[in-house]
């Protein structure tokens, strides 16, 4: 039996890029569910690759994407010359399929800065074609609930990265900004896919949304005279270009994001919303990291029907401008936040790691913003005369999702 000669990767990728490769089987090992035409779909591209280098790249890219669109939780792809062949070669896809059903509980902090405990459950790749469905129930301290059940079907293919999803949800939650409860009910149905070469992310919602606003005893009449049911169907498209290194505290790279929002065919809602959204981050020397983000909405009533309270621009809390109360900022009546026409938004972050390092940071910020009302005739100038500041430093900690 002939011994196997085996040289130093390095010597390999030196050599690999004039090294002609003709693929001659690609295996699965650990494959229970999954169907095969679904596993064709993510691997054919590899029986086009033209040398050792090329094959090597798009193996890796393949066992990636099979974890990304949920065929599988772990894949490493192997590869081996094959038998009677000098530049033949065998890809072996190691893999292991998601488990059948899995359920869990969380416990955390909303965006709204309450401790929330949440209850989820799901099954993953139902059909062995990477579709998912999955349910939560979530629970805050102050006593707001949220349930939702969720499927998604991904669109395989060689490094595609798109999808259709349908949700349903029922949530019941206070708002302290303007004394004020609300149920709501939607379905929702989403695409969200690339363009331009993969460089262009788009998302494209559907949203239909029964909602009712119970107005407190505290609240203005400005907020009662808004209270009881409305019906909003709307339509959401959004373009964006992401190039960060991470989605939480980049480190470099930049998020600009394109959205526009139109109600007004059927329901009560009846207005176009289009937001503007712009993140940065750059390293600096001795470790620092300086990131800004700017955001900018304009909201405009369609017909004589005034824009709804719920549908309106709000500034205030940790999300924008920190150092004041959630939704507070902007035109108010008695103790409560009315919300406006339109908002800008602008903050400047500097972190510097501490230990451990990719976890725990000092945080500097210096964030303005404004909100325009929405019956303002002059919204720059109003934008402008309303201005509210605020700075400080703190720690920010940061708990990434380990990889496997």
């Amino acid at each position: 039996m002939s011994e196997k000669t085996f040289h130093k990767a390095q010597t390999i990728r030196d050599k690999a890029v004039g090294c002609p490769s003709i693929v001659e089987a690609v295996q699965f090992h650990g494959v229970k569910i999954t169907k095969n035409d679904a596993l064709v779909k993510e691997v054919s591209e590899l029986y086009r690759s033209k040398n050792l280098d090329e094959l090597v790249h798009n193996s890796h890219l393949a066992a990636r994407h099979l974890q990304e669109v949920g065929l599988m939780d772990h894949a490493v792809a192997l590869i081996d010359t094959a038998p009677n062949s000098t530049q033949g070669y065998v890809v072996n896809f190691l893999v292991r399929e998601p488990k059948s059903f899995t359920a869990g509980v969380k416990a955390g902090v909303s965006t709204n800065g309450d401790a929330d405990v949440s209850l989820n459950a799901g099954k993953q790749s139902v059909g062995g074609r990477g579709e998912a469905i999955n349910t939560q129930y979530t629970y805050t301290v102050k006593g707001d609930h949220c349930f939702n059940i969720s499927a998604l079907k991904p669109f395989l293919g060689w490094q595609k990265y798109s999808n259709v999803s349908a949700t349903l949800y029922r949530s019941l939650a206070h708002m302290p900004w303007n004394q004020s409860d609300v149920d709501e009910n939607a379905a929702i149905l989403a695409y969200n896919g690339q363009l331009w070469d993969q460089k262009l992310l788009h998302q494209v919602k559907l949203n239909a949304i029964w909602r009712t606003l119970r107005a407190t005893r505290d609240a203005a009449f400005s907020v009662r005279e808004q209270a009881g049911h409305t019906l909003k169907f709307s339509l959401e498209n959004a373009v964006a270009v992401d190039t960060r290194d991470r989605p939480i505290l980049a480190s470099r790279g930049i998020l600009a994001r394109f959205a526009q929002e139109y109600a007004g065919v059927f329901g009560d809602a009846s207005f176009v919303k289009n937001t503007l959204d712009l993140q940065a981050a750059a390293p600096l020397p001795l470790g620092f990291i300086l990131a800004a983000s700017f955001q900018a909405k304009h909201l405009k009533g369609l017909g004589e029907r005034e824009v709804h309270i719920l549908d309106r621009c709000y500034l205030g809390g940790q999300q924008d401008i920190r150092g004041f109360g959630l939704n507070t900022i902007g035109v108010k009546a008695d103790n409560s936040c009315l919300g406006g026409g339109a908002s800008l938004a602008g903050v400047v972050h500097l972190y510097r790691p501490l230990i451990p390092p990719n976890m725990l940071f000092a945080h500097a910020f210096l964030a303005s913003g404004s909100v325009a009302s929405i019956h303002a005739k002059n919204v720059v100038q109003q934008l402008q005369d309303t201005q509210r500041v605020s700075a400080g430093f703190g720690e920010f900690f940061r708990i990434e999702k380990p990889r496997f």
